[in-house]
């Protein structure tokens, strides 16, 4: 929409500067869900970093919350399963995300439309994964623990927030240090740049059928 398409008409009254100001807020929008508002960089899931039929779901999966990268969850899930939506641990963590029964009762939704939920359906289980880390960084950046809070939230995930909270850090267990250094390395290798006009028109994007 041109900026002349969008003058405001002379306004006499309040009744008219409510009506206006709806127009205006409705073009905004338009333009967001369009994409012609390009907006600052920021990191997306860089192509053929992951199988294709797993990389929209890491998209929309961080597209959930502010400050997570699809890079980041992605390699968090190949290092979880090695992307392998079967996959059991020897504790009874399940799934792509290896989800214990417990929190996936608090996390796992049916998002992809299947008519039910479960840790073996890798869609649900991405996006209850993007969910997880959403309220883990929450949790670091209100924490006051010196560190990044992406850090500290794959620390969480895997060694349990109040490890984190009582170690003032990632913990000093040689499965959580390396767990985080691998999956942050990795991430900034499947890290690719988009706007936050593309990055948000995932979230908003269909799921039923992809």
């Amino acid at each position: 929409m041109s900026a002349t398409a969008l003058r405001p008409p002379s306004l006499a009254g309040s009744a008219s500067a409510v009506v206006w100001g709806l127009l205006l807020l409705v073009a905004v929008a338009a333009a967001a869900l369009t994409g012609s508002a390009p907006g600052p960089a920021r990191t997306g899931l860089r192509a053929g970093a992951v199988p294709a039929s797993l990389a929209s779901w890491y998209e929309r999966a961080a597209a959930q919350c502010p400050g997570l990268s699809p890079a980041l969850l992605a390699a968090q899930g190949y290092q979880e399963s090695d992307f392998n939506p079967q996959a059991v641990s020897p504790v009874g963590a399940a799934g792509i995300a290896q989800f214990t029964a417990d929190t996936w009762a608090i996390y796992g939704r049916d998002d992809d439309g299947s008519g039910h939920a479960t840790r073996f359906n890798a869609h649900d289980a991405i996006m209850a994964q993007g969910r997880m880390m959403c309220r883990l960084l929450d949790k670091a950046a209100h924490s006051g623990i010196p560190g990044d809070p992406q850090v500290l939230a794959l620390a969480g995930y895997n060694a349990g927030w109040g490890a984190v909270e009582s170690h003032r850090g990632i913990p000093p267990y040689a499965e959580t240090q390396g767990y985080v250094a691998h999956i942050t390395g990795l991430a900034r290798h499947w890290t690719a740049l988009t706007t936050d006009a593309q990055f948000a028109a995932l979230g908003r994007s269909g799921l039923r059928g992809s």
